[in-house]
């Protein structure tokens, strides 16, 4: 028995409140099927089925094809299972992980420490419409990893690495400089390094993991995480 719901799926009641239900066998249920099986019976063979409150007239026929329609209930459970996790908005489980490695391969966006299925769903979904190839897509995906802002430095752009300075003249060149400590130079292209805190990270590997898929093939960056 199921509660009876309109073409929004919204509960019927009666006028005065009450939840209607459908005195049918729920669909894909065991009575279900069994009840199918014996509408296909040639009409005379057997007693017909019974109606409320009657009695079964043919128990025997009754019980071999309930056999039969525990068998096809299985089958429509797993068939609503497989519709429902065919989905990742409705997916659950480890549905959900052979949907993220379906995206992104093994082991390219994994599940946290115990991180829940709504939160990984989440996170594939950003992650399917990230931008990437960029700078400020390297800078987003370290921030949504760490929740902390990342330090970026390429070598060949002006704005981090600017002129030479020195140790007599530190703020030359706006600061940065060859062989000096906590100065920077630059000089070599397709490279960028990073600094940036653990933060909510699980490991520095989550972190590095967390770039691969967003920077251009044939960069290489460097990473320095600080505690």
């Amino acid at each position: 028995m199921s509660i009876l719901r309109d073409s929004t799926d919204e509960i019927l009641r009666s006028t005065d409140g009450k939840v209607l239900f459908d005195n049918q066998p729920s669909l894909g249920s065991v009575d279900d099927f069994s009840c199918r099986f014996r509408q296909l019976l040639p009409a005379g063979w057997f007693p017909d089925a019974p109606t409320d409150g009657e009695l079964e007239n043919a128990p025997i026929l009754a019980s071999l094809l309930k056999g039969f329609g525990y068998i096809f209930a299985g089958v429509w459970e797993q068939v609503q299972l497989l519709r429902k996790n065919s989905r990742l908005k409705t997916a659950s489980g480890s549905f959900v992980d052979m949907i993220s490695e379906d995206y992104f391969g093994r082991g390219g966006l994994p599940r946290k420490l115990k991180e829940k299925d709504k939160s990984y769903r989440q996170r594939i979904v950003k992650n399917i419409v990230a931008y990437r190839n960029t700078r400020s897509a390297i800078y987003s995906a370290l921030l949504a990893e760490t929740g902390q802002n990342p330090h970026i430095i390429e070598p060949m752009n002006a704005a981090d690495c600017h002129a030479l300075g020195s140790l007599s003249r530190p703020g030359c060149g706006g600061g940065y400089g060859y062989g000096v400590t906590g100065l920077r130079y630059g000089g070599q292209s397709g490279q960028f390094f990073i600094e940036t805190s653990l933060g909510n990270a699980e490991s520095v590997e989550a972190i590095c993991r967390s770039l691969q898929p967003v920077v251009a093939l044939g960069v290489v960056g460097w990473v320095k995480v600080k505690a």
